[in-house]
């Protein structure tokens, strides 16, 4: 799944976890730790060249457990909830292909990774359900602010 993807996916998340509307600071939350593993994976991968592919080092339940309580600790119990839950969507829609759950305590055959690209159906269909995501979202918000 691209960015857009990732992002319909999290403004969703949003909605049906019920976090209030109007909280932007748990909405940011919720949509970065919903990118963190490919922002931190694909610069390690395909940037710094470290690993061979895009999921590695945080497409696993160690990271997302670690960063997790590091959120936590710093910004709060319900930022927290937001990231677990943002990242943890994030690792579920990647499932569909390789995932190294359990890395580092479990070797793995890391695949080269395809490099940084875009499939123009995936992205117009991941733009679109953001666009939906993000319309259920206001229509939402206008809902519960009155």
């Amino acid at each position: 799944m691209n960015i857009p993807g990732h992002l319909a996916v999290g403004i969703t998340q949003h909605h049906l976890l019920n976090f209030p509307p109007d909280d932007k600071k748990l909405l940011t939350v919720l949509l970065v730790g919903s990118l963190f593993p490919d922002i931190a994976d694909k610069t390690i991968g395909y940037i710094l060249k470290l690993m061979p592919g895009g999921r590695h080092c945080a497409h696993n339940i160690f990271s997302l457990l670690a960063s997790t309580l590091i959120i936590t600790k710093l910004v709060g119990n319900l930022a927290g909830y937001a990231w677990f839950s943002g990242y943890t969507g994030h690792l579920l829609v990647d499932s569909d292909r390789f995932m190294p759950w359990f890395f580092p305590l479990k070797a793995y055959n890391f695949p080269k990774g395809r490099g940084i690209s875009f499939q123009a159906d995936s992205m117009i269909k991941e733009t679109l359900l953001l666009v939906l995501a993000v319309i259920i979202f206001y229509v939402n918000y206008a809902r519960r602010i009155k």
